[in-house]
């Protein structure tokens, strides 16, 4: 048992003093970002963050009603040209339920201090498992990455499907597989960006006999879809006749399909790229399913993922960071670099109007997935090294997962 005078030690006085002092830096950090928040949410125009805020409110109602969407958001002077309305599957609702003890303003502040925390844990995780160095570039990346940006400004529910694919690559990876599987009900929250990288765990799973992994899944899955039908019975019905609205939109996307059907013309062209991944996936996992590393193909798939994704925005692109990180990690950073300080700036130019002055509306970030794409493809490559002998250190050696 420690004493009294050992515990007020001068040595232990110090180390108390460094805890003290930093607790109190992320108090006053935090405080101060949700006070930033707080007001730009007046600042800014009524943004995603809306459809969760309205939800959570109506999820008793229904949480997929235009109508009641329209008249709840008006009551409370949100005041949008049309309202937002909740796409994601009942099963992401308890999620964001505690939004509906805020008003908007202290919700969007609240959600953009979560997105900001998961955002910096998520890339702390991924780096300390890569490279275990201390090195800030990978979380000035993060903080200068146009999607992270888009991301924070939005409130949008893609940065739980980002915690959820990072949470899932460290459970997998120590063999904790009720925890990588209760993990994928984040991800399977926006399945249609995510959707080859859920068929790479469901063939990874089989193959090596993960069950806990399927089970756990199902399981987290199965209990939140019963909670949400429990608060509103009808919640599956309501949520398929929103879904049957969606599924008749004719709106094109700002990614690789959406620019294929409007520079033809034809709608069914932009299912292309995600049939195309399929197919790619198919021969991908063939190749490495033997010595597959999640850090370095699941990351890589989930890359893949939304670059050939019908249904995506470029909030979405905000995925791409592990793979991104990853290949920051990997030896060619001048290469790297490259490809993504210039896809970036693509970005950047559309987040502060640049791009919208010479007449581009959001079509114009279609080739940015692909831009990261190039960026990770870049850094496998020699282009740019200054020298044959130039090595950066290789992250630490992760087992594949088979035992």
């Amino acid at each position: 048992m420690c004493s009294v005078d050992s515990i007020l030690a001068p040595g232990q006085i110090r180390v108390w003093i460094r805890y003290l002092s930093k607790a109190a830096i992320i108090t006053v950090c935090g405080f101060s970002l949700l006070f930033a928040a707080y007001l730009a949410a007046d600042a800014l125009p009524v943004q995603d963050l809306a459809q969760y805020w309205s939800a959570a409110h109506l999820v008793k109602q229904n949480p997929y009603s235009s109508e009641l969407v329209a008249q709840f958001e008006s009551s409370q002077g949100v005041q949008v040209v049309q309202p937002l309305v909740l796409k994601n599957p009942p099963w992401v609702i308890p999620s964001f339920l505690p939004l509906g003890l805020l008003s908007y303003r202290a919700a969007f502040a609240s959600w953009t201090l979560l997105s900001l925390i998961i955002l910096i844990g998520c890339t702390h995780a991924i780096w300390r498992e890569l490279q275990p160095l201390t090195v800030a570039t990978p979380l000035y990346l993060t903080l200068l990455f146009g999607p992270a940006i888009v991301q924070l400004m939005l409130g949008q529910w893609t940065i739980l499907v980002l915690f959820g694919i990072v949470a899932f690559f460290i459970s997998v990876e120590c063999q904790r597989d009720w925890l990588a599987g209760a993990s994928l009900v984040f991800v399977l929250g926006k399945p249609h960006v995510s959707l080859l990288f859920l068929l790479s765990v469901a063939m990874w799973s089989l193959v090596y006999r993960r069950w806990r992994i399927i089970a756990s899944s199902a399981l987290t899955l199965g209990g939140a879809s019963l909670f949400i039908a429990f608060v509103n019975p009808h919640i599956w019905a309501q949520f398929s006749a929103r879904t049957t609205q969606v599924l008749h939109e004719m709106e094109a996307y700002p990614n690789l399909g959406g620019i294929l059907y409007v520079s033809s013309g034809v709608h069914s062209l932009g299912m292309l790229p995600q049939l195309a991944g399929l197919v790619w996936l198919g021969f991908y996992f063939k190749k490495h399913w033997r010595k597959w590393n999640w850090w370095e193909h699941g990351s890589f798939v989930v890359l893949c993922s939304v670059v050939c994704s019908y249904y995506s925005y470029p909030y979405d692109e905000i995925l791409c960071l592990p793979a991104l990180i990853f290949a920051f990690s990997r030896g060619n950073r001048r290469a790297f670099l490259f490809a993504f300080v210039i896809t970036d700036l693509g970005s950047f130019s559309y987040i502060f109007g640049l791009a919208g002055h010479f007449g581009y509306g959001y079509m114009f970030l279609w080739w940015t997935a692909l831009g990261w794409l190039a960026a990770f493809l870049l850094a496998q490559t020699r282009f740019l090294k200054v020298s044959p002998d130039e090595n950066y250190p290789s992250p630490k050696r992760i087992s594949s997962g088979s035992h």
